[in-house]
């Protein structure tokens, strides 16, 4: 008796039972890919880290830089378990050419070569395997610096250094755990070991371009860094493991945008997956009645049930399960290529999940169930109503409103039966505030307002060139001078403008008994007022400084404070007299006045040459003028405006963009989804309604409009809401990647009006308008003949 009630149950109410296994279906892919990228993401730094056999600490140092026996301050070292070495020549972007014109190696970072022997960590491939060895004429890369390059395999690429040209073809990119994050984004081209000897054999390439990369591996950090001192204070570049996962942190936000997509969808899932089943056992009520009319026990109609919805789950977890690992892969695809995600355990976890879901769906049956205790037979014959309400259904009255009736019958809906339709505006709400958090922060990271985070003042475009020739004894006066002359020169070409730069340093920084190896930044062309401080006052003279808020922390002074700095030319005692923020070097940095006496053959490079525009011209000009520059200036690698530039430095951009637009895509396809089948769920609850408003005459029309108005206004409240809240949860879940990196303030977010008050706010109400429209007409099979249908 029971398995014919079951069959005649599923054939009667199909429409219910598809829509309730279509959620099942979705609720189950949802959650069975996002905790599976849950759980890759927590884990992947780690992961990453032991695939790559990553050392405990690394040193990058210059032979030009100083003169410490690398080896010999090692062998001493009693801390130190073992060390690693690999030679390397360092380069600038001309050194590096590429058979395509239109491709270049970035100048923001440093660039390096080295050969295949002794290599010191794994470098793995795009396959999974590690780099055994470099065929000659062959190079490999970073895969993040290939990507952002634009190379592709057999692509050429010259270099030229000490005299030696070599021509070589891209043979793929390589996973670099130590280097390879978007935060220190260094060009590491490996190269076979005949090849890098060519090199390493003409005169004084080795002395000028040498250095070496040290991997240190130790289980005592704290002694280790005391007894190996000499070596970081002449590494151009050192950090310990914690240090390395830190820069990955623009990395991680990308990934930790797919996380929190993952999270939102698993909301979204659980939600709309509850309501419905609450919904389709609410409208049992006539079969229950019956049931137990005939003198079936409680017992048994809620096995009755649970038997029903674990069916469906059961067929809609596979069905989700199936589709959980393509949409997985799809989510997974914005990771940057910088990082490994290890997937190894994605179907064991996402089989886990599947079975989960049949469990929390049976939960929820079997609560929704409970209410069958109190239904009597009585609810058959009463349309599952009591006949007593002591309080008013709404607080709209049809005989006081002068609204349309279609407007105030969708109104209506909406305050009689809040639940019901604030489960709609919850996963419509979720879905937009994630697309305007992405719109918000794309937006700021391309309007170049950042510039001030990465200890630069403000100017109109960037030009990046050659700066080894500034890195001399007398280096500082050729920077003047040649910073002067392109003034004068943009001058008589109708460009007024001032023109900097920043020169940055790695030197040891103490302070009492606190010392570090910090970037010390100098600029010339500007004022040390030009910058922004969070507090105290500009470095006004020599002798003064100011130090960024983890620099201070690290080595515990403040404002007031001296701070010493050791040069090759002696100790340099400065005053602290502000404090800055800044996302340079991991939020480690000292500025001092721009007359300060440095050598600068102390410098390790510079980012590009800033130029303010005195006459405030507008974007338009600004563009005629950045072609203009690079005729005037063939030798500048890029020319490019202040947002386009700041992007370049936060190296995340696109990946957002490509999340944006996904998200996009996906929010519109699970709008409808969400319409239609909620819409397809309330004709089958109020089948006797519509049928009554066509018995007194209403016309199909009418009806149209009324179910589909309901969703529009759903729609409506979830933009106010949407936009309302965006500012605020973008700080809530951006801020702190920021403050990360070394930013102290909150961001001064910009909006892009277009998308944010146009296109995403179009992407819902489209999607629900239209979706509602096209499920209401379902409505038009109904007839007046179904109010007496009792079925």
């Amino acid at each position: 008796m029971y398995l014919r009630i079951l069959k005649k149950d599923l054939k009667r109410k199909k429409a219910m039972n598809v829509i309730l296994l279509v959620f099942i279906i979705l609720a189950s892919m949802f959650v069975s890919s996002g905790v599976n990228n849950i759980i890759s993401v927590t884990t992947a730094l780690d992961d990453y880290f032991e695939m790559a056999d990553a050392p405990d600490y690394i040193a990058m140092t210059r032979n030009k830089s100083g003169a410490v026996d690398v080896d010999g301050i090692l062998n001493s070292a009693a801390s130190v378990e073992s060390f690693g070495k690999e030679k390397i020549l360092y380069m600038e972007s001309a050194n590096v050419t590429f058979e395509d014109e239109s491709k270049t190696a970035s100048n923001l970072s440093y660039i390096f070569l080295q050969s295949d022997e002794d290599m010191s960590m794994n470098y793995i491939l795009d396959d999974g395997s590690i780099l055994k060895s470099v065929k000659r004429g062959e190079f490999y890369t970073t895969a993040g610096m290939a990507e952002d390059i634009g190379l592709e395999v057999g692509d050429k690429m010259t270099v030229k250094l000490g005299g030696i040209s070599c021509i070589f073809t891209f043979a793929g990119g390589v996973k670099d755990a130590v280097l390879g994050s978007k935060g220190i984004s260094i060009q590491r081209y490996i190269i076979s070991t005949e090849d890098f000897e060519k090199f390493i054999s003409a005169e004084n390439v080795e002395k000028f371009y040498g250095g070496e990369l040290v991997y240190i591996r130790t289980s005592d950090m704290e002694k280790m860094l005391s007894e190996v001192k000499p070596l970081i204070n002449d590494a151009l570049l050192a950090g310990d493991k914690a240090t390395i996962k830190l820069s990955y942190a623009f990395d991680m936000l990308a990934v930790e945008t797919l996380l929190m997509v993952s999270l939102i969808f698993v909301a979204v899932a659980f939600v709309i997956l509850r309501f419905t089943i609450a919904f389709t056992l609410s409208e049992e009520f006539r079969e229950i009645g019956v049931m137990k009319a005939i003198g079936i026990r409680n017992l048994k109609i809620r096995s009755l049930y649970l038997v029903k919805y674990a069916a469906l789950s059961v067929i809609g977890a596979v069905a989700g399960l199936a589709l959980s690992f393509p949409f997985g892969e799809m989510l997974m695809s914005v990771v940057p290529s910088s990082i490994i995600i290890n997937n190894q355990n994605a179907a064991l976890s996402n089989v886990i999940c599947a079975v989960c879901m049949v469990g929390v769906i049976m939960l929820f049956c079997y609560g929704c169930t409970g209410k069958v205790g109190k239904m009597s037979p009585i609810d058959a014959v009463r349309n599952g109503q009591t006949g007593e309400r002591f309080r008013k259904k709404s607080m709209m009255s049809l005989g006081r409103s002068r609204l349309p009736e279609t407007v105030f019958l969708a109104l209506n809906d909406i305050v009689s039966s809040p639940k019901r339709f604030s489960i709609i505006t919850f996963a419509f709400f979720l879905c937009l505030s994630l697309l305007l958090v992405l719109s918000t922060t794309v937006s700021t990271a391309k309007s170049g307002v950042l510039f001030n985070l990465f200890d630069l003042a403000d100017f109109d475009i960037s030009a990046k060139g050659e700066v080894t020739e500034f890195m001399t004894e007398n280096g500082h006066e050729k920077l003047e001078e040649y910073l002067s002359d392109m003034e004068e020169n943009l001058a008589q070409n109708g460009m007024p403008a001032l023109c900097m730069q920043e020169m940055m340093f790695k030197l040891p920084v103490s302070h009492d008994e606190n010392e570090s190896s910090i970037t010390i930044y100098q600029g010339t062309g500007t004022t040390a007022d030009m910058y922004e401080y969070i507090e105290g006052t500009p470095p006004q003279s020599v002798g003064e400084a100011a130090l960024s808020h983890l620099s201070a922390d690290k080595l515990k002074a403040d404002i007031g404070d001296t701070i010493t700095i050791k040069t090759i030319d002696g100790d340099k005692e400065l005053i602290i007299t502000a404090i800055f923020q800044s996302m340079n070097n991991i939020g480690e940095s000292v500025r001092v006045h721009e007359d300060e006496k440095i050598n600068y053959i102390q410098a390790q490079k510079a980012l590009f040459t800033q130029i303010k525009f005195t006459d405030e011209p507008d974007e338009t000009e600004t563009a005629r003028r950045m072609e203009k520059i690079q005729k005037l200036y063939p030798e500048l690698d890029e020319v490019k405006n202040r947002g386009e530039t700041i992007s370049d430095l936060l190296k995340v951009v696109d990946t957002f963009d490509t999340t944006k637009q996904m998200v996009v895509v996906l929010t519109f396809i699970l709008a409808v989804l969400i319409t239609v089948l909620m819409e397809r769920s309330f004709i089958a609850k109020e089948l006797g309604e519509i049928a009554f408003m066509k018995a007194i005459g209403t016309r199909n029309g009418k009806i149209y409009a009324y179910h589909t108005l309901r969703f529009v206004f759903v729609g409506c409240m979830t933009v106010i809401a949407a936009e309302l809240f965006a500012l605020p949860l973008t700080h809530l879940f951006i801020d702190p990647f920021f403050k990360m990196m070394g930013m102290a303030l909150a961001v001064d977010y910009v909006i892009n009006p277009f998308e944010m008050i146009l296109v995403f706010p179009l992407v819902i109400l489209a999607a629900t308008a239209a979706s509602a429209f096209f499920a209401s007409l379902y409505t038009k099979t109904i007839t007046a003949l179904d109010t007496a249908n009792i079925e």
